[in-house]
């Protein structure tokens, strides 16, 4: 049987939100950025809307160029103490590991890159125009629980994995569909909402080695 685990990226395999990893110290921009997701999570708008308001924010700023947004993602400075470790021990144990996150697509090619991963399901997508400018954010997140739902199946198929023969690590409420799903969820974190349909619960990443 094919041992497949996937990963949630922010708060799972790495510290803090993609947009932190952009501000480069710029705590005005930081500001700015948290107070336009904050509207977001207080449902006062839409997440297509947050990423164009992120857009803006970034153009302004002068920090909208593909050359710098690649170069501040998935460099490893943000990853979560364990998280390189574990992910090289699963290898090892001939797990195949994709990340499904809502997070930017350029960020988690840079960390599938970096640690030789199978593949990756990406909920937004930066697109550029011809000098390499950022337009827009592209979000397959505005399906909510439903976008997670879906890679699962299509992994399924592509791999010819049951899905109930997978197994899911996240710390949100975005992931409650995927370890309903999986029926293995390993949560890391506090989450009561997740860990109450999770299968194992971890505190730190390195304690998934006591379970797989």
């Amino acid at each position: 049987m094919k041992k497949i685990i996937c990963f949630d990226v922010n708060g799972t395999l790495v510290n803090g939100k993609t947009w932190d990893l952009l501000v480069c110290g710029r705590k005005d921009v930081g500001k700015e950025i948290e107070d336009n997701f904050d509207l977001y999570y207080r449902k006062e708008i839409k997440i297509g809307e947050a990423w164009s308001r992120l857009v803006s924010i970034l153009k302004l700023a002068g920090m909208s160029s593909r050359e710098y947004l690649n170069s501040r993602c998935g460099d490893g400075k943000d990853f979560k103490e364990g998280a390189e470790d574990i992910l090289s021990y699963l290898k090892q144990k001939g797990y195949k590991i994709y990340l499904i996150s809502c997070s930017i697509d350029i960020h988690l090619d840079n960390i599938v890159a970096k640690m030789n991963l199978d593949g990756r399901y990406a909920g937004s997508h930066l697109i550029f125009d011809d000098a390499g400018e950022l337009v827009s954010i592209k979000t397959d997140c505005i399906k909510e629980g439903e976008f997670k739902k879906e890679c699962l199946e299509d992994l399924s198929q592509k791999e010819g994995v049951d899905i109930k023969d997978m197994i899911f690590v996240g710390d949100g409420n975005n992931d409650i569909n995927p370890f309903k799903m999986t029926g293995h969820g390993i949560a890391i974190g506090d989450n009561q909402e997740l860990i109450a349909v999770s299968w194992k619960q971890i505190k730190n990443l390195s304690q998934i080695k006591e379970i797989l």
